[in-house]
């Protein structure tokens, strides 16, 4: 009993005396090392071959990665990455993922991926076909590599040579500060990135804008102006997305889609870049007359074509004609939009200027879709050539003899054509060319007027027996 107990005057019984506690200890197995955490960042390099770092290659190869993500870059001339993190969940999974690039990038390009881009660089060049998802194996897979796949100077590279440096591994394990004195802080920089001790940030490539969208009618029909109607407010839609860049499209095509046979597709062209709903609108309805619908169309795909610079115009004060107006040349491109989308490429033709003397090799036919190239003859009636020569444009399809009259002695004393004789105005002006290529001429020509005013180009010929032919007409 304790002094406070006796005060109180309480009679307890004393506590029973403490019993020995068996403690039994099981050891706890250690936990299992935490797998490597997976890096935030996941590059993959598409490596071209050796004899193959061609400009137009990686171009094409950069447009087919932007399939995967919007993240593409370029190292150097002969390597495309893509930041590939974000798109793993998009094609359900890392291998799913693989198998999309296995397939997009067949060998022999080399693809690795890596933490880093600088690594998923080397990976490649080195051709090690391998996938590295966390930071804490990547020092290990890059220490076998050799120096040469940095792509540095080659008096750098023979410099570490000498100190006994021939792999990555060997450089990384130098001290830091004697390797910044030898090589420079951006070298060293270069290798934090490599490893991803430094943050080493891309640009990624522009992709080119486009405008693209499809129509899900609630019908089918083979009625053209209700296909019409159905395009009219995507047709909105594209003149808003050009007028915000200030840009116009030189061709718009519209899949047709039935339900039992292959799509059709429409395509119209355009002289000049466009922008205008309206003026789309009115090209397709002549387009859309002369399609052969089968069957009825169920769905529409509208695609238009690269964005092209232009500069609006502003509207005329008269109208065409009055007071000297010179609408008429603004509205040509509009004339010749309407007869290419009614009568096809095939029908509606320009013609450009060829460096070649002999005058019906003089011109080939070039679409009206296409930009001029230098030399293209416009709405003139002639074309001027070098030296003031005057030509016609339309000239026949192959030369047609003149009717001659000759005296007792065989000289010629007149020409006729369709029974009209003709007057020499101007000539002659000699052409000879061709002998290199089996098809020589040697001719004089001449400008000649016919007694009912028409203007006619005739030559005749150098050699014996020197006939004279009719070669164009002026208009």
């Amino acid at each position: 009993m304790n002094p406070q107990q006796q005060m109180l005057g309480l009679d307890l019984p004393s506590p029973p005396a403490a019993m020995p506690v068996r403690v039994r200890v099981r050891e706890v197995p250690p936990a299992a090392p935490a797998a490597a955490a997976e890096a935030r960042e996941l590059w993959a390099a598409v490596q071209l071959g050796p004899d193959a770092a061609d400009a137009g290659e990686l171009a094409a190869l950069a447009r087919r990665a932007q399939s995967f993500t919007p993240r593409v870059a370029t190292e150097s001339t002969d390597a495309v990455l893509l930041e590939l993190a974000g798109s793993r969940r998009l094609f359900g999974g890392l291998p799913a993922l693989l198998a999309a690039l296995r397939a997009a990038f067949p060998r022999p390009l080399q693809l690795a991926l890596a933490p880093t881009p600088l690594a998923a660089v080397l990976l490649a060049r080195a051709r090690r076909n391998c996938c590295i998802t966390s930071e804490a194996r990547l020092a290990g897979r890059l220490a076998p590599l050799a120096m040469c796949h940095l792509h540095w100077p080659e008096e750098e590279t023979a410099r570490l040579a000498s100190m006994g440096v021939a792999t990555l591994g060997e450089l990384l394990r130098l001290p830091r500060a004697g390797l910044a004195r030898r090589i420079g802080a951006g070298r060293l920089r270069q290798l934090d990135q490599l490893t991803g001790a430094r943050a080493d940030p891309r640009a990624a490539l522009a992709q080119p804008e486009g405008f693209r969208e499809r129509i899900d009618p609630d019908w089918e029909t083979t009625d053209r102006e209700r296909l019409l109607a159905a395009l009219l407010p995507t047709l909105a839609r594209l003149e808003d997305f050009l007028r915000a860049r200030q840009r116009g499209v030189m061709a718009v095509r519209i899949t047709l889609h039935h339900r039992r046979v292959a799509p059709l597709h429409c395509l119209v062209r355009c002289v000049v870049p466009e922008y205008r709903a309206a003026r789309f609108a009115a090209l397709l309805t002549a387009r859309l007359e002369a399609l052969q619908l089968v069957q009825p169309v169920r769905r529409l795909e509208f695609t238009a074509g690269r964005l092209r610079r232009f500069t609006a115009d502003s509207g005329m004060l008269w109208q065409p004609g009055e007071h000297g107006s010179g609408g008429a040349a603004a509205a040509a491109p509009e004339f010749l939009q309407t007869l290419l989308a009614r009568l096809g490429e095939e029908a509606v033709y320009g013609l450009a200027v060829v460096d070649e003397h002999r005058p019906e090799r003089q011109y080939h036919a070039r679409s009206l879709a296409q930009s001029p190239p230098p030399g293209s003859v416009g709405p003139h009636v002639t074309a001027t050539m070098a030296g003031g020569a005057v030509r016609p444009l339309g000239l026949m399809p192959s030369p047609l003899p003149l009717e001659m009259h000759r005296d007792r002695d065989g000289r010629v004393l007149g020409l006729r054509h369709a029974g009209q004789e003709l007057t020499l105005v101007t000539g002659p002006e000699r052409i000879e060319s061709g002998w290199w290529d089996g098809a020589p001429v040697a001719r004089d020509y001449y400008v000649a007027r016919a007694a009912g005013g028409a203007r006619w180009w005739i030559f005749r010929e150098c050699a014996t027996p020197r006939r004279w032919f009719v070669h164009g007409c002026f208009a």
